[in-house]
């Protein structure tokens, strides 16, 4: 039964937080559902068993896949230099970060994953697969995610588009 009450929790947040327009609504409101149903049971974890954790992860690596398309392949084939060359150094930056935090002793548990780039879905399922900081991953990305989205006007209107 507390599995059952746990997803519908996480389920209502996560529509809610979907209507709203809150960026990655459906998962940051199934975490914020799932962890309000875990403090409201005095904080203990309500955790999922093993198969049902097993069965999530592969609905989400489905769906990310199932976007692929030919066309998908094609156009990538023209942006694949500076995809890479972004994406190595975006992952430069976000293990000098680790780093950085790490020295400091501000570093999160998972904090290569809370730095890194990535959609907040898969990071933060990497995170819960590995048992390292699914938590903080979310945070981490999360606030990546909505300080993006607050920002995108005004970075928009700096950098016009050629």
């Amino acid at each position: 039964m507390p599995v059952i009450a746990l997803l519908l929790a996480a389920t209502v947040a996560a529509l809610v937080f979907a209507r709203l327009g809150v960026p990655g609504g459906l998962v940051v409101g199934a975490m914020v559902g799932a962890a309000g149903y875990s403090l409201l049971r005095g904080g203990a974890p309500a955790l999922l068993p093993g198969p049902v954790r097993t069965a999530a992860l592969i609905v989400l690596g489905a769906s990310i896949g199932a976007t692929v398309t030919r066309d998908t392949i094609v156009e990538l084939r023209g942006v694949l230099l500076p995809a890479v060359l972004a994406a190595f150094l975006i992952i430069l930056a976000g293990v000098a970060i680790a780093y950085l935090l790490r020295s400091l002793g501000l570093a999160p548990e998972g904090a290569v994953l809370a730095t890194s780039p990535g959609a907040l879905t898969s990071v933060v399922a990497t995170a819960a697969e590995r048992g390292t900081g699914a938590t903080e991953v979310a945070l981490f990305h999360t606030v990546r995610v909505v300080l993006v989205m607050l920002s995108l006007p005004a970075l928009l209107a700096l950098l016009p588009e050629t």
